[in-house]
């Protein structure tokens, strides 16, 4: 992704998308707020609420620790002020990851390497992990290979904390991964099937999905 280039991957959103987005991030983000009587406020989303009309009320901490309260209906127009904070949510995934992964680096060679340390970690029987080869050519699908994997561990670690859970993941001997718009997941015979779009951002549960759908199957 070109530094110049990200901005055209914003998508119009309404502005309680946007707000929702805002809310949801672990660091805080500085925006600013038009209403309708004129007023202009500046500062960290504190709390958006929903009363029992479904009318929806914002809390913002403004930069000299004013706290301002108004609802929804009043807001005119929303400005992020820190838009590279928020690639991946104002693209709506189309950008999968922060700017800052571009600091990273892992080429094919290592995340091979990783996966064959990793593999044990999945099971003792795991015999072989196959990769959409098309999912490789970018650091972003690379890093996202990686979280996918890291996800799956987490969610068989949950899986597997019972002899149930150990006796029904034993019979997996191959992990598949491809590319797709929706995530699927499958199990024929002795082969776990993923599929996913890993050019996208990767959903912020996946662990939990995973752990999920490997229950409805095994």
């Amino acid at each position: 992704m070109e530094k110049t280039n990200y901005y055209k991957a914003f998508v119009a959103q309404t502005q309680e998308e946007i707000l929702q987005a805002v809310f949801e991030k672990d660091e805080n983000i500085i925006i600013a707020i038009s209403l309708h009587n004129g007023a202009y406020l500046e500062g960290i989303l504190l709390d958006i609420t929903e009363d029992d009309n479904a009318q929806k009320s914002i809390c913002l901490l403004s930069n000299d620790e004013q706290v301002s309260f108004f609802s929804l209906h009043s807001v005119t127009l929303i400005t992020i002020k820190q838009p590279k904070k928020m690639l991946v949510e104002l693209s709506k995934g189309t950008i999968s990851r922060p700017l800052s992964s571009e600091n990273k680096e892992l080429t094919v060679l290592q995340l091979k390497r990783w996966l064959n340390t990793e593999k044990s970690l999945l099971g003792n029987q795991i015999k072989e992990i196959n990769l959409d080869a098309t999912t490789l050519d970018t650091l972003n699908n690379r890093l996202n290979i990686q979280d996918i994997f890291a996800a799956l561990k987490n969610a068989i670690d949950q899986l597997t904390k019972d002899t149930l859970g150990q006796e029904a993941w034993k019979n997996i001997e191959t992990i598949n991964l491809q590319q797709a718009e929706t995530l699927q997941l499958s199990i024929h015979a002795e082969t776990l099937s993923i599929a996913l779009a890993i050019d996208k951002a990767l959903p912020k549960n996946l662990s939990n999905i995973l752990e999920e759908k490997l229950l409805q199957q095994l």
